[in-house]
């Protein structure tokens, strides 16, 4: 069987993108073959698109991301490729523009960053040739062919992966041009990466600096002094560190932090400087293999303070690429792909990689600098408005703020144009059902200004579509913001260990809630997992994933590696799924390990529930819950926004007061009057798609009570139970100890 889509004898390189995205069979999945004897393993799914395969790239000459941005050097040269709006360093405000680079200007800069990186490297003084990837910045030149080995995840047991790799450059930023501009740098010259993690503190960035045994780090200039920091307290540790590059310019950097770098024996250089040395040392690119790896992404991890680096290769990042570019639209003329989720985790670097790759024009986010604190959705909003994007991917979160800020925007429009948006909106939810891929398009309702100002409000005057992943998200939610902003809307699903998304919806599902369908770069099943009373007979199991775009393992980890495939080399995601009947789409339902026993014996699905309350319920925005294996009900700790925590005490409980602050608002949610009846409102529209002892007896109410600053939540927003329970342990005792269950009291009381 082929390993590419087309062949040299098919088609050009240029001519497969032509041919792409697949028309409408690519959103669903096909059996093939039966479940195993044993009945532990359902049939195998692939996309219906291609059922016969899978496949590791659209063409043979693609076989890399390095090949893939090259060619769109080739195909849009003189296209704007990457922008962000210019910062002034004095005001530490950005410009109300966006300053692009062409593509042509673009590999240019790639060129010069990465010869100007090897050759800062090079000339060096600091070096140590003790120190292993010392010496591998010496012999680059020499050994980058050797980089890289077919090997497979479970065939690692010596580390042979590891030893083929080249010294490994960090980057540590927020979303910015020079960014990615770094990325293609380290592809084009075959240097692998890493990205640090601002979210996870300076333990986790000491632990990646010292595994990855980094002796660069490009970065924004308010890193330097924390990694300063770390290299001066643990200088054995971070040995291997001997240059910094700031993304910023050098006279940004405090000259105490130029002596102590000094002090330290690590050398300091700007971007430009460094782009300069290539310029004046240039060196051809020194193009990766297949086989080589193209970064180390570390999973930000649900439990431990250690994450895993997940080993993803070049060939993984074109199948990842090939997936998006055969299930959603290339660029047309002028469209452009905007850059929000943060670039240290896999999934927007492959969304970014998809754009590159197709001719899109990519912005980013404004800069903030010196841990500023900022109004994160306000900046979005702000940025969208210059940019006016084509797509960009969001997280649920944000999609709730966004359906709040809509619907508060028609209820300030006089009654009559209010009307008559709704009844638009009304009729885009009808159209919207009646068929995958129906726009509900209408020429007076979709040019009716005030139904128009509301995707202007917010800079979507061009967008077709967002895409979200990494989260449950409320249909609700879904279904309303396509109706009422006019735009389609795709889940994604994936894992790091995946290079991101591996499924994909349509941007039009008639029945929004799952997941989509496999890429033709994977294949999936199911797993019975009886314990948790799922059977692949309801279509119900562990989802497991196989295929090239599946990654080459866990970094200096095997015995991680070793436990989450099967020997049939199936990788166990840990995610509960349900395959639809009709379709194969994939709705991801629970996790594996977040279960409990209550006191009466019952088993609980913490995840499932929390899913079933957030897809039922609109007010809420978050949800954790918790259970004791001593009481018999559990309890939870719930997000609400203000302006709907402000709507329910008006409408519901019968205040009459609009001018509470969020203080004031939060205490008189919180009574046990009020907890009452929210509860009861929840529980109902819940309904009987929970069973009794699975439905919430008391809660907790915050705005934004699971953040990553309290170290309850991962960077992807995946709730971390262990430091959860000790964070939210007071609240627990009150809700347990004190209040009880508010279900029970009022059953004694009837």
């Amino acid at each position: 069987m082929s390993r590419s889509l087309y062949q040299k004898t098919d088609c050009t390189k240029q001519q497969a993108f032509k041919r792409l995205p697949f028309g409408r069979d690519v959103i669903d999945n096909v059996a093939i073959g039966q479940p195993t004897a044993d009945g532990q393993y359902s049939a195998i799914y692939r996309n219906k698109a291609l059922p016969d395969r899978n496949v590791e790239t659209l063409h043979p000459d693609l076989d890399t991301y390095h090949k893939f941005f090259n060619n769109s050097v080739e195909l849009f040269g003189d296209k704007p490729c990457l922008g962000q709006r210019p910062y002034d360093y004095k005001t530490r405000k950005s410009a109300n523009y966006f300053k692009s680079y062409t593509y042509n200007e673009v590999n240019q800069k790639k060129r010069n960053l990465g010869a100007g990186l090897l050759y800062s490297l090079q000339q060096n003084p600091y070096k140590d040739s003790t120190v292993e990837a010392h010496r591998k910045i010496d012999d680059h030149i020499r050994d980058w062919r050797s980089y890289g080995i077919p090997n497979l995840a479970t065939d690692n047991q010596n580390e042979v992966i590891e030893k083929s790799v080249s010294f490994i450059i960090s980057i540590f930023s927020a979303n910015r041009y020079e960014w990615i501009l770094t990325d293609l740098a380290c592809g084009a010259y075959s240097i692998t990466n890493t990205a640090l993690y601002d979210t996870l503190g300076p333990d986790v960035t000491k632990y990646i600096l010292e595994l990855t045994r980094s002796p660069l780090v490009v970065c924004s200039h308010d890193k330097i002094a924390g990694i300063l920091e770390l290299k001066d307290e643990f200088p054995e540790q971070l040995k291997a560190v001997i240059s910094l590059v700031s993304m910023d310019p050098y006279d940004t950097i405090d000259e105490s932090l130029l002596k102590k770098a000094k002090a330290l024996n690590v050398e300091i250089h700007d971007f430009d400087q460094i782009q300069s040395l290539g310029a004046s040392h240039p060196l051809d690119e020194l193009p990766p293999s297949a086989d080589a790896l193209y970064t180390v992404s570390f999973t930000s991890g649900t439990t431990g303070s250690r994450p895993k680096g997940a080993m993803l290769s070049q060939r993984n990042a074109a199948c990842a690429v090939s997936f998006l570019i055969s299930s959603e639209p290339q660029s047309g003329e002028r469209d452009k792909a905007f850059i929000f989720l943060p670039l240290t985790h896999i999934y927007e670097r492959e969304t970014s990689g998809f754009a590159l790759c197709t001719g899109y024009y990519l912005g980013f986010p404004q800069l903030v600098m010196d841990n500023v604190k900022v109004d994160v959705f306000q900046n979005l909003i702000d940025d969208l408005r210059i940019f006016k994007p084509t797509y960009f991917s969001i997280v649920p979160r944000i999609l709730t703020k966004m359906e709040a800020l809509v619907k508060n925007l028609i209820k300030d429009m006089d009654k009559k144009d209010a009307n008559e948006v709704n009844k638009i909106i009304d009729f885009k939810l009808k159209e919207h059902k009646r068929y995958d891929g129906s726009q509900g398009t209408d020429f007076y309702h979709d040019n009716y200004a005030p139904y128009k100002q509301l995707r202007e409000y917010m800079g979507m005057d061009e967008l077709k579509w967002m895409q979200t992943a990494s989260a449950p998200v409320a249909p609700t939610t879904l279904v309303y913001l396509k109706a009422s902003l006019n735009v389609g809307l795709r889940q994604l699903y994936g894992l790091t260990e995946c290079f991101g998304a591996i499924t994909c919806t349509d941007a039009y599902e008639a029945n929004p809630g799952s997941c989509g369908s496999i890429g033709i770069t994977g294949e999936v099943r199911l797993r019975n997992v009886s314990e948790m009373g799922y059977s692949i007979d309801e279509n119900k199991g562990e989802l497991l994933l196989r295929g090239p775009q599946v990654f080459k393992g866990y970094f200096h980890n095997y015995e991680e590696t070793n436990k989450c495939f099967n020997e049939d080399g199936w990788f166990h995601t840990g995610d509960i799924a349900r395959l639809d009947e009709t379709n194969g789409r994939i709705h991801i339902i629970d996790r594996v390990k977040n279960f409990f026993k209550m006191q009466q014996g019952e088993y609980i699905s913490p995840e499932k529930i929390e899913n079933r309350y957030l897809s039922s319920n609109p007010i809420i925005s978050q949800l954790y819950v918790h259970g004791n294996s001593l009481k018999s009900y559990l309890v939870g700790i719930v997000g609400v926004d203000f302006e709907k925590g402000l709507k329910f005490l008006n409408e519901e409980c019968g205040y009459n007061r609009i001018d509470m602050t969020s203080e004031e608002m939060l205490q008189e949610i919180n009574t046990v009057q009020v907890k009452k009846k929210f509860l009861d409102l929840i529980n109902k529209n819940v309904g009987d798609k929970l069973n009794g002892y699975e439905k919430l007896h008391n809660i907790h109410l915050e705005i934004n009570p699971l953040t990553v600053e309290r170290d309850v939540v991962t960077p992807t927003f995946k709730i971390r139970r262990g430091p959860a329970s000790k964070f939210f342990g007071d609240v627990f005792h009150r809700l347990y100890e004190l209040e009880q269950s508010l279900l029970q009291r009022v059953n004694a009381k009837l």
